[in-house]
């Protein structure tokens, strides 16, 4: 067993190579090791941060409304012919049609791969030439469906009525968007603002009018007008008749009938206006109380924490009148913070195992590189995370698990080989190289192997691949920063260690 330790020992140490450059280079390798730890802290913190990932569907959603039609006229009339129209745009896989009492609903799934701006254009475009839809459908709303999911989720209610807590769920929506770093809250479980004007048909003949044209007159007073512009010495002064209306109120100084001699006849004259809710919306309860509820989105790069904390410090402060309350529906935030909080802690605790670890049965200084290799691997690789689409989010993070337990491999196998090298005697530079390139092919290799695994997962088809893609992206990110670590830079900082004196036994060195 000596001779062969001897011969073993004595055996020509290959000096060159890409791994024996960056053993012998520790500026280069100290460079590569801060570059990654400066840059991944510095993404860590400006990168995109979301609760689950958002992306567009490829789907095209159709809406056509048609008061008072039943669902075959609805069939006949207006599903029909946009089929018709968008059967031969290119990029479509399945056309979806739902006919209901008064409105119709077109689903059209993209081809995966297709570009979905033009198709959705060319889609529009066909429905647009279509002229044979009945005269009294409304314009056909077309749009690409998206997946955009709210932060926050805050209700109002109490012993008030509908009306009463819309205005207190406007004036808190207002509260909220005067901060910067809330862009989007949505009113939902309550309908919308409508003002209706109710004529009798007696009235209408006596006056010689029609529905059809007091509706025209209204429309046409009820809307802002360009007036052009003044030239003056100080500038252009651009003239605008305001007329735009939104309330019953308003609505009534409408003039409709007036005679020669300057007789007027205003819509308050003839009409019943009032200021309600469309009938189609929905009203929710609580607790057989009124309920509204405001739902808060993360748009761009705001941070779901930050929206969360900012919110609860404005609900904090906000008046609400007596017999008002609210309560939190849904706090993703709340999610996303566990789930950080999880990878956090379990982090710490796995690099703490392997450092402790290490250096019972090995050293404290091979344990302490051993242990700044996984840091160097999660932290650097968060630098590519936005070069390929992935944000911070909980599928991502939990990338991050998945990988905690797979990345420690490969630093932990060469370590150990140089460690077992410099038993035999080498020198610490020469007992660095020998162990990167003997475990070299098989780290590769695992390192390989677990990647290929990974990969089917970035191409599963549809909205499940989408949601799910960024789990394999992460995974496959982290394994090849560290395999570049464990090859490249732990070598390095391995050969640079002062050897020690042997201890009693030679239990450690």
């Amino acid at each position: 067993m000596k001779a062969e330790d001897n011969k073993e020992q004595n055996k020509p140490i290959r000096k060159e190579g890409a791994i024996a450059y960056m053993a012998r280079n520790s500026i280069a390798t100290n460079l590569l090791m801060l570059l990654l730890l400066v840059g991944g802290l510095f993404t860590m913190y400006n990168i995109q941060k979301e609760v689950f990932p958002e992306f567009q569907l490829d789907f095209v959603d159709v809406s056509v409304a048609y008061p008072g039609a039943s669902p075959a006229e609805v069939e006949q009339g207006v599903l029909q012919p946009v089929e018709e129209a968008v059967r031969g745009v290119q990029g479509i896989k399945e056309i979806v049609s739902e006919a209901s009492e008064g409105s119709g609903e077109i689903s059209i799934e993209l081809v995966a791969g297709a570009e979905r701006m033009q198709v959705f254009q060319d889609i529009d475009q066909a429905i647009n030439r279509i002229r044979t839809f009945p005269d009294d459908i409304e314009r056909p709303e077309v749009r690409l469906q998206s997946r955009q999911r709210d932060v926050l989720q805050i209700g109002l209610y109490g012993d008030a009525d509908v009306w009463t807590l819309r205005e207190v769920a406007e004036r808190l929506r207002t509260r909220l968007l005067s901060n910067s770093e809330i862009t989007q809250v949505e009113l939902g479980n309550v309908p919308e603002f409508e003002t209706s004007v109710e004529i009798p048909r007696r009235t209408l003949q006596k006056y010689n009018l029609t529905l059809g044209q007091v509706a025209a007159i209204i429309q046409q007073s009820s809307n802002d007008v360009p007036a052009g512009a003044i030239q003056t010495q100080s500038g252009e002064i651009l003239l605008r008749m305001q007329e735009r209306k939104q309330w019953a109120k308003e609505f009534g100084n409408i003039t409709i009938v007036s005679s020669e001699d300057g007789a007027k006849v205003t819509l308050n004259d003839i009409a019943t206006i009032t200021d309600g809710f469309e009938e189609t919306g929905f009203h929710g309860q609580f607790n057989q109380q009124n309920y509204v509820e405001l739902r808060i989105f993360r748009i761009g790069n705001q941070s779901p924490l930050d929206i969360a904390d900012i919110t609860q410090e404005i609900m904090a402060d906000f008046q609400l009148p007596p017999g008002i309350n609210y309560r939190t529906d849904s706090n993703r935030a709340a999610d996303y913070r566990e789930r950080l909080t999880l990878l956090t802690e379990n982090g710490l605790l796995a690099i703490l195992i392997v450092l402790v670890i290490l250096t019972l049965f090995l050293e404290y200084r091979l344990a302490f590189w051993v242990m700044m290799g996984m840091i160097v691997s999660f932290i650097g690789g968060i630098i590519l995370l936005p070069l390929i689409g992935v944000s911070v989010n909980m599928i991502s993070m939990f990338g991050f698990l998945v990988v905690l337990g797979i990345v420690v491999d490969d630093a932990i196998v060469v370590g150990e080989n140089v460690y077992e090298y410099r038993q035999k005697g080498l020198s610490p530079i020469d007992a660095a190289i020998a162990g990167a390139k003997d475990v070299s092919l098989p780290v590769i290799f695992s390192i390989i192997t677990t990647i290929i695994a990974f990969v089917p997962l970035l191409f599963m088809p549809g909205e499940t691949g989408k949601f799910w893609q960024p789990l394999p992206a992460v995974v496959i990110v982290i394994l090849a920063v560290s395999l570049l670590e464990a090859l490249f830079i732990l070598p390095s900082h391995l050969g640079h260690l002062k050897k020690t004196r042997k201890k009693i036994n030679g239990f450690l060195n």
